[in-house]
C-alpha cells in the first residue's frame, strides 16, 4: 500500500464555504469504506458507495436527526497538492452558488485525515448515462435539458463572490460535460463538479503545461492555451447539446492524436447531415456555440437562453422539467440511434422534395403553392404527406384550407351531421371560405383521438402518459377505455389511485383500494391520506410504516419520501391539536421543519409554504 509523507497544505478555517481546516497528509495509508458497512461519515452514516472516481469516492449517508439522505466526496488518500487544491476550490466555489440547477453543499470536514464535501444527495442519473441508455434523445427532451443547464451557467458567470478575500464576478466552469451533470427523476438538471472552475477575471490556481477538462467538450482555445471566457462554457454546451439531439459525440475519436487535431481544426459533422428533422434555428443555434472563433460565437449563456427558449416553445408546450420527467417515466427504455444521409445538392434536395410535394398534392386534388421550397430546406429533408381522411355521402363543392391559406374548391362528399359531430369532438367549428362553409371531415372515436393527442401506439401508452403529464381528466377517461388485464396490472390500478386521489374522488378511491390485491408503497401512502381524511391517526399511521417496507414501483423515490414526510407532518398536527401536549407541539413542529428543510431549494413549493403557516400556528398556541 503507498506510504505518505507527513507534508501539509495550510487552509483557513472556517465552515461552509470558508475553506477547509487545517489538513495532515497521513503517513499510514487509508482503506477508503466500501460502502458495505454502516460507519460514522460527515453528518451521518455510510449507507452505500454512490461512485469511484480517480481523485475521490462518493458515498450515501443517512442523517439520522434530519431523517434524510446525503451525498458525501472524500478524497483518495493519494491525493496530490493539485488535486487537494482542485478539491478546495470546488468546494468554496460551489458553496457561493445558491441555484436550482446547481448541486447544493452543506459542509465539509475531515475523516481519518482526508478532507471531504457534504452535498445534497440527488436521484438520478448522470446526462451521461442517460445518453448511453437512450441514445438520441427527442428534440423537446434535448432542448429541455439544455435550458437547465444554460440557466446554471448564467447564474454561475453573473454572479459575485468572494474568494481567498478577493471579489470576484462571475465563474467559469471549464469543463461542462455529460459526466458533470445530473438528471434527477424530478426531471430537473443539476450542474456539478466545479473543481478545475475559475472567476472570470483571474486564475485561481494553473498547471503549467497541462490541459484541465474533457477534450471532447473543450473549446479550442482552452486546447490552444488561451485564457478561457464565458465563451468556453458556451462552446461545451453546444458539444452536449450536438450530443443529445444525435446521440453521438461531436468529436467521437478515440485516437488522441486524431482527435486533437480535428479539435485544433474544429472538424465535426454538421446537424443537417443527420437523418434528422432538425428545426434550421436549432441547428444554427448548436453551429453557432460551436464556432471556431469565439468572438462569432454566442457571446453569453443569456443570449443562448433567449433563442433555446423560443426553440423550445416551438416544438412543445410543457416547461422543460415537465418534459424531462415525463421522457423519464416512459415504461420502455428505447436506445435511438441516428444514421446519417449522403450528402446531396441543395438544389438536389429540394427538386426531390418538390417532387414528392407534386404528386402528393396532385393525388389529392390539391395545387402546390408557393413557398414548398423553404419548407423543404428549413427540415432538410422532404415532409411527410399527411393522411387523407375519406369523405363521406353526397357530393358538395368544399373549399379545402391548405396550412399556407390558400383555399381550393374541390367535389367532395360530405354528411352535415357527421361535420357537427367531429367539430363538437374537436371544440372547433367547420372553417370554409366561400358559399358553403364547410370541411371535409370523418368520425373517429375518442379512443383514437385520445391515442393522437398523446402520441402514443395503445390506450395504456396514452393513459401512462396523461397521468405522468398530470392531464387527470383525460387520464380518469382513458382508465375507463382500458382493457381488463391492463386497468388489473399493478401500473393500472397505482395509476388510477392516483388520478383518483388527485381528483378528489374518495368513494371510487375507496372501492378501489379494498378491491385490489397489488402491494405498493405509494398506495400505502393514499391509505394513509384517506384515514387521515377519517381522523382515523392510527391507521394513518400504520398504513405510512407499511408504505416504508413496501417498494413503490411507479414512484421515484424523492417524491415518495416527501410524500411520506407530509403525511407524517399532517399526523403529527392533527396530533397536537387533539391532545395540546408540550410533547406533541415538539413532534409536530420536527415534522414541519423537516418538510421545509427537504425542499429548502424549492420555496416556491406549496408544502413549503404550509410547513411555515403549520409551524405558525403550534408555536401561537
Amino acid at each position: 500500500m503507498a506510504q505518505h509523507g507527513s507534508d501539509s497544505t495550510d487552509g483557513s478555517k472556517g465552515s461552509q464555504g470558508q475553506g477547509l481546516p487545517k489538513v495532515t497528509r497521513v503517513r499510514n495509508a487509508v482503506i477508503l469504506p466500501d460502502g458495505s458497512k454502516k460507519e460514522p461519515l460527515g453528518s451521518g452514516t455510510i449507507t452505500g458507495l454512490l461512485g469511484v472516481g480517480g481523485m475521490a469516492n462518493v458515498y450515501e449517508i443517512w442523517n439520522s436527526q434530519l431523517e434524510m439522505t446525503r451525498a458525501v466526496k472524500l478524497l483518495h488518500p493519494n491525493y496530490t497538492e493539485e488535486a487537494l487544491q482542485r478539491f478546495q476550490t470546488e468546494i468554496k466555489i460551489t458553496a457561493k452558488l445558491n441555484h436550482r440547477n446547481i448541486i447544493e453543499i452543506h459542509t465539509v470536514g475531515h475523516w481519518n485525515g482526508l478532507p471531504f464535501i457534504e452535498m445534497e444527495r440527488i436521484y438520478g442519473d448522470t446526462l451521461e448515462k442517460v445518453l448511453e441508455d437512450r441514445g438520441a434523445l427527442p428534440l423537446a427532451v434535448s432542448t429541455a435539458i439544455a435550458i437547465m443547464i444554460g440557466r446554471a451557467l448564467h447564474y454561475a458567470h453573473t454572479q459575485d463572490y468572494v474568494i481567498y478575500g478577493t471579489t470576484y464576478h462571475g465563474v467559469i466552469h471549464r469543463d461542462l460535460k455529460p459526466s458533470n451533470i445530473m438528471v434527477t427523476g424530478d426531471g430537473i438538471v443539476k450542474l456539478m463538479d466545479f473543481g478545475i472552475a475559475r472567476p472570470t477575471d483571474a486564475s485561481i490556481h494553473t498547471t503549467d503545461g497541462s490541459i484541465l477538462g474533457t477534450m471532447q467538450y473543450l473549446s479550442p482555445e482552452q486546447l490552444d492555451g488561451k485564457e478561457p471566457d464565458i465563451r468556453a462554457d458556451i462552446y461545451s454546451l453546444g458539444t452536449i447539446l450536438y450530443e443529445m439531439i444525435t446521440g453521438i459525440k461531436a468529436f467521437p475519436e478515440n485516437n488522441v492524436s486524431k482527435l486533437m487535431l480535428n479539435k485544433i481544426k474544429n472538424e465535426f459533422r454538421p446537424l443537417n447531415e443527420y437523418a434528422l428533422a432538425i428545426p434550421s434555428r436549432l441547428r444554427r443555434l448548436v453551429h453557432r456555440c460551436m464556432v471556431y472563433d469565439r468572438e462569432k460565437r454566442i457571446r453569453t449563456a443569456q443570449e443562448f437562453l433567449t433563442e433555446i427558449g423560443r426553440i423550445h416553445r416551438s416544438i412543445c408546450g410543457h416547461s422543460p422539467e415537465q418534459v424531462v420527467r415525463d421522457y423519464l417515466r416512459e415504461q420502455a427504455v428505447v436506445h435511438t440511434e441516428v444514421e446519417t444521409r449522403r450528402s446531396l445538392p441543395v438544389r438536389g434536395i429540394a427538386g426531390a422534395a418538390g417532387l414528392i410535394v407534386v404528386v402528393v398534392l396532385v393525388l389529392t386534388g390539391l395545387k402546390m403553392r408557393s413557398g414548398v421550397s423553404s419548407m423543404v430546406e428549413d427540415t432538410d429533408i422532404p415532409p411527410k404527406p399527411e393522411t387523407l381522411e375519406v369523405p363521406l355521402v353526397v357530393d358538395e363543392p368544399v373549399s379545402v384550407l391548405e396550412p399556407g391559406g390558400v383555399d381550393t374548391k374541390m367535389p367532395v362528399k360530405t354528411d352535415a351531421a357527421v361535420q357537427r359531430k367531429d367539430a363538437a369532438l374537436r371544440g372547433k367549428e367547420p372553417v370554409a371560405t366561400g358559399t358553403v362553409k364547410k370541411v371535409v371531415a370523418s368520425v373517429r372515436s375518442r379512443e383514437e383521438q385520445l391515442q393522437e393527442q398523446y402520441g402514443a401506439a395503445t390506450l395504456f401508452d396514452a393513459f401512462g402518459k396523461a397521468v405522468n403529464r398530470q392531464a387527470w381528466k383525460d387520464a380518469l377517461e382513458l382508465s375507463g377505455m382500458l382493457p381488463v388485464s391492463d386497468a388489473r396490472s399493478s401500473r393500472g390500478v397505482v395509476y388510477r389511485a392516483r388520478v383518483l386521489d388527485a381528483l378528489g374522488n374518495k368513494g371510487d378511491l375507496e372501492k378501489l383500494l379494498s378491491g385490489t390485491s397489488v402491494e405498493d408503497g405509494e398506495l400505502y401512502l393514499i391509505r394513509s391520506k384517506l384515514a387521515l381524511n377519517r381522523g382515523d391517526l392510527v391507521s394513518a399511521r400504520k398504513s405510512i410504516l407499511a408504505s416504508e417496507k413496501t417498494p413503490a414501483a411507479f414512484m421515484v423515490n424523492r417524491e415518495l419520501r416527501l410524500e411520506r414526510l407530509h403525511l407524517e407532518a399532517l399526523c403529527a398536527l392533527q396530533d397536537f391539536e387533539q391532545k395540546q401536549t408540550d410533547e406533541s407541539r415538539r413532534l409536530a413542529l420536527d415534522r414541519w421543519y423537516e418538510i421545509k428543510s427537504e425542499l429548502r431549494t424549492s420555496r416556491d413549493h406549496p408544502w413549503y409554504r404550509e410547513a411555515d403557516k403549520a409551524m405558525q400556528r403550534i408555536a401561537g398556541r
